[in-house]
Parts: C-alpha cells; structure tokens; sequence
C-alpha cells in the first residue's frame, strides 16, 4: 500500500488500520476465514474449487504465508471462478458469429473484437451475461471498455 500511494509505511499502517476500524466486520470475516484455514486445512473458492495448506507441519513464517495464500484464494480464486463461468457461455453463445471474438482474459477483464456497427449491441449482451453469471447476495457489476487497441481501453 505504500508503495502503491507512495506513501510511508508508517502511513499505510495507519490507514490500513483505519479502515479495519470503521469497517469491523471486513476484519472479522477475514479472521474466520483464517480461522477457516487453521481448523479444516483448506479453503473453497465460490464454486467449491478447494485449495490445500500443509498446516501440521508449517513454520510460522509458512504459517503467516498460508493464511495469506488462503484468504487471496478466497477471493481471487471466486473471481477466477465467475469469470471462466462468463467466458463459458460467451463462447457458447458466440463461437459461430464472425462479428465478435473473444481475445484475451487478463485476470477479471475480457477483451473482444468486435465488428464496429455491432459494439452498442455486443457491449450491452456481454454485460448482462457477466453481471448475470451467478447470483450473489450484492450484484456484480461490469463496466465496458471501447477502443481501437488494448492501449486505448484504459
């Protein structure tokens, strides 16, 4: 974090440990979900893929590594999961039309080519598939990219 906001480190605690202040139950959920890990040895992703820790045997500084491997798992390892389950069925939907292409997966985004005249209509089909993918509690939302290049979507 500081790094990130070029900050000192000094400052990112502070601010890290603000935030867990005014947001108690981010921490606690963290915390059972360690806790999780320490009892059961394991961690599921959202769809159950499962992620094993040599716990028994671990050093503390593996120990320390493993909840931190468990917790990103939680939560990177479900978006792996929502996002391979959007790729499945835009590939479906699309694998036989020659106006759109999916190109690329970096991590949660998807790039596409897609014929110009088509964008507006693609654009709000692969939005509602993604946000629509899996239904959770507070809903998924996906906001849309276009440029003539990868450069140009950010």
């Amino acid at each position: 974090l500081a790094k990130t906001l070029n900050i000192s480190t000094k400052d990112a605690k502070e601010y890290i440990k603000s935030y867990f202040d005014a947001f108690t139950s981010v921490k606690d959920y963290l915390k059972s979900v360690e806790e999780f890990i320490l009892e059961k040895a394991y961690i599921d992703t959202l769809l159950k893929r499962r992620r094993y820790f040599n716990i028994k045997s671990a050093s503390q500084m593996f120990l320390a590594s493993y909840l931190r491997e468990g917790v990103n798992t939680k939560f990177q390892g479900s978006a792996a999961d929502l996002i391979k389950l959007s790729m499945n069925k835009i590939y479906k939907k699309y694998k036989s039309n020659d106006d759109i292409k999916m190109l690329l997966q970096i991590h949660d985004e998807l790039i596409f080519e897609v014929r110009d005249d088509k964008i507006d209509l693609y654009s709000k089909e692969l939005k509602y598939i993604m946000e629509n993918i899996y239904k959770l509690n507070i809903p998924l939302q996906v906001t849309i990219s276009i440029g003539k290049n990868w450069g140009k979507l950010k």
